[in-house]
């Protein structure tokens, strides 16, 4: 963690979601999965994408209702930490469940989970050590340039962040 997909994800789906009829952002389905149970997710997203209360007898009807009431729909749908296969299954089983040129951008921390539902995998890489003093400088200076006396701690900063852009 720390490498910035959910923030790289809430940030295309702000700059995509205008493009679509219906778009629907969840953050941190591996939580909300634990909390709420995937019923609920499902019943969630059918609500916010149909602009109605939904209510889902079971999961199995959920997955049901969304491909037969989405199948049409050009959707944005960002699934951000999935850790579960079953997650992907119940919110997203499969391409035709979406209209033409929908959209479905998932995070997660094992690509293992991607080789079904996939089309393409970004992976997201740490920063360099160029890079991670630059974003460092311009984040605690303001400036590319460290105040004269504060090099050296910058660069002590930056090596024990590691490249993880969200611990700078």
């Amino acid at each position: 963690g720390g490498v910035g997909k959910t923030t790289l994800a809430s940030a295309a789906y702000a700059e995509m979601s205008h493009q679509f009829k219906a778009h629907c952002l969840f953050q941190n389905i591996s939580e909300e999965t634990k909390q709420h149970g995937l019923k609920k997710l499902q019943e969630n997203f059918l609500s916010v994408v149909l602009k109605v209360d939904v209510k889902v007898g079971s999961e199995i009807e959920g997955r049901s209702m969304i491909e037969r009431r989405l199948c049409r729909k050009c959707i944005l749908l960002v699934l951000d930490d999935v850790d579960n296969i079953k997650q992907l299954e119940a919110l997203a089983g499969s391409h035709d469940w979406f209209g033409k040129g929908s959209r479905i951008i998932i995070t997660t921390r094992d690509e293992h989970l991607l080789t079904r539902h996939a089309d393409k995998v970004n992976e997201v890489s740490l920063l360099s050590h160029d890079e991670a003093m630059e974003l460092f400088r311009r984040q605690a200076y303001r400036n590319d340039k460290p105040i004269e006396d504060y090099e050296i701690l910058s660069e002590e900063v930056v090596s024990y962040a590691g490249g993880l852009p969200l611990a700078l």
